[in-house]
């Protein structure tokens, strides 16, 4: 019997690579014979030497396969806004649905995810008409600047606002909706002014067509338990294994940094982050709170220019 096939999507640089590393050893560990795993990793700047390790993960049904998005990209790369918090990369999971047209289904991963189940049983999960599925963005529920601001700036209720870092995203209705085409359009006509751009304009184009997947397949680093079985952690923001001990679930992540051909750059990574870069790293934290406070101030937010309409 032919084998179902689940296409998974992460995308990195090169120096995420060691924690996509530990991710892809996570989730080659969790597979089952009854699947064939295809791995592509959107990149632009992987060198040779890091991509071949990460194919060593190859086996009869996993494979790892890179695509570069530096030709999509080029065109339309000064018009992208600037984030405060994250790389380019985070925007190359929008543009999947056109590069891909052989897929109607795929998963989206971010590379600091661990996983703790097979992910073909998140694949499998019937998400129906709805263009992705995804858990709610857990920070909004814990700190009430980021509560206010994804009411108040994006104008959507805030249990509605989902994390992109993990997702199943329905191919064939994101070309029936056309998303990739309302995003450059939204961007090319408003540039809206916003923290995490490349997630708050898939929530806005996706609002109301959300499948909602419990916490459980995206569980961040709080102490809130998830909702049903633990099968993915997700070290979300700063809140990074690698750079800080006793974070909630980090032992799931050093389980499988020990397998990984990157352990001694991982472990070296973590003896030698220094109070200085902990300080930056409340710098930038510090540095979200108060473009939170400008971009009130703002007249190009999603609420005032887009949902007034």
């Amino acid at each position: 019997m032919e084998k179902q096939l689940i296409p998974i999507f992460f995308a990195s640089n090169d120096k995420y690579v060691p924690y996509l590393d530990v991710a892809i050893t996570s989730l080659s560990a969790h597979t089952s014979e009854d699947h064939e795993y295809k791995i592509t990793v959107l990149k632009t700047d992987i060198s040779e030497e890091n991509q071949n390790k990460l194919k060593m993960h190859n086996k009869e049904n996993l494979t790892v396969e890179f695509f570069d998005v530096k030709d999509i990209l080029e065109p339309i790369k000064k018009t992208l806004p600037d984030m405060f918090y994250y790389t380019l990369a985070a925007y190359y999971r929008l543009f999947i649905e056109k590069a891909f047209p052989q897929y109607d289904k795929v998963i989206y991963l971010d590379c600091d995810i661990v996983l703790l189940e097979d992910i073909a049983k998140l694949y499998n999960i019937d998400i129906g008409d709805n263009l992705v599925a995804a858990a709610y963005e857990q920070n909004t529920d814990r700190d009430s600047r980021f509560t206010n601001y994804v009411e108040d700036i994006i104008g959507i209720p805030h249990k509605t606002y989902f994390n992109s870092g993990v997702m199943v995203m329905n191919l064939k209705k994101f070309r029936e909706f056309g998303v990739q085409d309302r995003f450059l359009n939204m961007l090319q006509t408003y540039n809206f002014d916003c923290l995490a751009p490349d997630q708050e304009y898939i929530n806005v184009i996706c609002h109301g067509q959300v499948k909602y997947l419990p916490t459980g397949w995206n569980k961040h680093s709080f102490p809130e338990p998830p909702e049903g079985k633990l099968n993915l952690c997700h070290y979300a923001l700063a809140l990074k294994p690698w750079h800080y001990e006793n974070v909630i679930n980090g032992e799931y992540f050093w389980e499988y940094a020990k397998q990984s051909q990157f352990y001694d750059m991982i472990l070296n990574e973590f003896k030698n982050y220094s109070d200085a870069d902990k300080q930056r790293d409340q710098e930038s934290f510090m540095n979200i709170i108060e473009g939170i406070k400008n971009i009130y101030q703002s007249d190009r937010t999603f609420k005032k220019l887009w949902f007034k309409n």
